[in-house]
């Protein structure tokens, strides 16, 4: 017995150390990205749900009907996509349990099982977060926990859409929280990279002097996430205007799909110029080579997307070529709230000093440099 014993806790200190690290290690990337790809992934599924006119395939929520919690024969293909993206959302539960597990020994050095447990049941820091002045990694904490409480209330909106038959402003609500789950990803993946892999720091400058221009860069980022809001936010307007309704039945929006379509095309010509923008100064300032890189990605995608989108417009709207402009809007939010935090972040003076306070101390200073 006293062998079994001691096996069954060798395993467990082996999967610690692995999944539950003390220090970083590449399964903290690993995960980090995990989290991202999979609330990407949603975003798919779920405009196939859509194009499919799946959305009432299960005409139910919390149960996929009156009768069943899971789908069947009777439901047919519909109720078999619908349900079959309901089942995601555990997907992405274990994604984000396994991020969030991957930072708790990160942020809370030499944690026991004893505090593991007394900080989700007694001191409640699953609910209030941490404050910066309580603990180093306390933005790593707050980010993984606003992904983890984010999937129930996006489930929770998810319901209440197919309670209303797919309103077209429930189905906002869902996509925008979809984005705000895609940026939060895509900052927390941001400041892994920052504080545990050497190079971003250094190519990031974090370590350097506010560069030149960096009220510019401050007020643009804010600027940039305004558009970007407006993109993703006029963009589900087309949709609920357009003929993708996700059930033949549904109510759409009343608006010209001329005028909504065109706005949605105005918002992104215009963080287009604002990249244009950011190119010039980045090269007249000399911005750190990461915020290059960014922009660079970034063009990328907006180029990809503008393509798929003008294609689509001429071409009847084809369900294989909205699949992608949806992947597409998953992306965009991904690397645009990835250029943007990186613009806030390195232009402030007391945002970067928090930030190198937080590079792991295993880096040193001339590595950064």
């Amino acid at each position: 017995m006293a062998s079994i014993a001691y096996h069954l806790q060798q395993q467990s200190t082996r999967f610690a150390d692995r999944y539950i690290p003390e220090r970083y290690t590449p399964w903290v990337k690993a995960s980090a990205w995990g989290v991202l790809i999979a609330n990407m992934g949603i975003v798919a599924t779920g405009g196939i749900v859509r194009l499919t006119g799946s959305g009432l395939g299960c005409d139910n929520w919390p149960r996929c009907n009156a009768e069943s919690w899971t789908t069947t024969p009777e439901m047919g293909i519909h109720g078999a996509v619908e349900f079959g993206n309901r089942l995601l959302t555990f997907v992405l539960m274990a994604f984000t349990i396994a991020a969030f597990l991957a930072i708790v020994r990160l942020v809370f050095p030499g944690i026991t099982r004893k505090g593991f447990a007394e900080m989700f049941f007694s001191q409640k820091k699953v609910i209030k977060g941490l404050r910066t002045s309580e603990n180093r990694y306390a933005d790593l904490f707050n980010l993984a926990l606003l992904l983890l409480w984010g999937i129930p209330l996006q489930a929770v909106v998810g319901g209440v859409s197919v309670w209303l038959k797919l309103n077209p402003w429930m189905i906002t609500a869902h996509y925008v929280l979809s984005a705000i789950m895609i940026a939060l990803a895509a900052i927390f993946l941001n400041r892994i990279y920052r504080y545990f892999v050497p190079d971003v720091a250094a190519s990031e400058d974090v370590a350097g002097p506010v560069p030149n221009g960096a009220n510019i860069m401050h007020q643009l980022g804010w600027v940039g996430t305004f558009i970007a809001s407006v993109i993703i936010f006029v963009g589900t307007v087309v949709t609920g205007t357009g003929p993708h309704a996700g059930d033949p039945m549904t109510h759409r929006h009343p608006f010209d799909v001329l005028v909504v379509t065109r706005t949605h095309s105005i918002s992104a010509w215009s963080f287009c110029a604002g990249i244009i923008i950011l190119y010039v100064l980045a090269k007249k300032y000399s911005w750190p080579n990461m915020i290059k890189r960014s922009l660079n990605i970034t063009v990328i995608v907006l180029l990809v997307q503008a393509a798929i989108g003008y294609y689509q417009y001429f071409n009847g709207l084809p369900i294989v070529v909205v699949e992608l402009h949806l992947i597409g809007s998953a992306l965009f939010t991904w690397v645009a709230a990835s250029l943007i935090e990186r613009m806030l972040t390195l232009s402030k003076t007391s945002s970067r000093e928090l930030a190198l306070n937080r590079v792991d101390r295993v880096q040193t200073e001339d590595t950064l440099r």
